[in-house]
Formats: C-alpha cells, sequence, structure tokens
C-alpha cells in the first residue's frame, strides 16, 4: 500500500490515522534517508495511539528509546547512532519490543545485516513503512504488513 503527503500537516495527519489501527504488541519499522520524516511520522501515529496533542514527541537520536502513555506505552527507538548489530544487540531492546507496548523504530535498515532477510533481535511480525522523499515536502510512504496473516490496514 502507498500513501503520499505533500505537506507536514498530511503527514501528521496520516500517522494518527495509521496509529488508530495499530494494536498492543506491534512493532513498526521505519526506513527512510535523514530527513525524510520518521520524526513526524511517528508524531501521527503517537497521536494516534492515544498521545495527547500537547505532547511533545522528539526523536531519541541521543536517549536511544522514549517512552510514551498513549492509550498503552508506546516506545519510540532511533537506531541512527548505532553502527553494528552488536551494539544494537546489547542494548536489550527487546523487552521492550516484545512487549505489551507498540514500538516505532526510526532507522530500522540497522537491524538488518543484510537487505531482505529477517532483522535482529527476532522481530518476525512487523509493520514496514518506507519513506521516499520525492519534493522537497512531497513524501511517499510505502507499508508492508509482514507475517501479519489476513491482517490489513483500512486506510
Amino acid at each position: 500500500m502507498k500513501i503520499t503527503t505533500h505537506n507536514h500537516e498530511e503527514t501528521l495527519a496520516f500517522g494518527k490515522r495509521l496509529g488508530q489501527y495499530l494494536e498492543p504488541g506491534d512493532i513498526v519499522l521505519l526506513f527512510g534517508d535523514l530527513g525524510a520524516g520518521k520524526t513526524t511520522l511517528t508524531q501521527g501515529l503517537c497521536h494516534g495511539l492515544g498521545l495527547a496533542e500537547d505532547e511533545y514527541i522528539r526523536s531519541p537520536t541521543f536517549t536511544l528509546v522514549n517512552e510514551y502513555r498513549g492509550t498503552g506505552t508506546i516506545y519510540h527507538m532511533d537506531l541512527y547512532r548505532l553502527d553494528s548489530l552488536p551494539e544494537i544487540e546489547a542494548l536489550g531492546l527487546e523487552e521492550a519490543l516484545f512487549s505489551d507496548g507498540v514500538s516505532i523504530i526510526e532507522w530500522a535498515e540497522k537491524l538488518f545485516p543484510t537487505p531482505k532477510l529477517n532483522p535482529a533481535l527476532g522481530i518476525d511480525q512487523r509493520i514496514e513503512i518506507y519513506i521516499s522523499i520525492e519534493e522537497e515536502n512531497r513524501r511517499t510512504y510505502e507499508i508492508e504488513l509482514v507475517n501479519q496473516g489476513q491482517r490489513t490496514l483500512p486506510l
């Protein structure tokens, strides 16, 4: 499924709509270049998951994980500064990933030793979102449900 947004507000609205369909235990992997809008999309996802609209959501580039409370727990992770799978595995993220919360991971490509292979940490069931910068403000989001059975996202 592909969605295109044309500005910041549309990206937030798309994220909020998608966030309303996320379920406890979901793991959302975000792929995209620097400036693609991963954090903006995450802000929308968090609002869709019940986080207050005035709650400040920032990328956890230096803290690595931010935890928020919406209708459930939201774990927002950023792997940008990590250089290797052993570094990622040493963080012990599995506790958050396999909890009843929703995990959103920016720079998810760092989890894959080789593209299109299963990612590190045993993340078999996941929602992958590939973000492409089309123009200055236009973004395309390609959403792939991996090992989700018959599940669909009615966007």
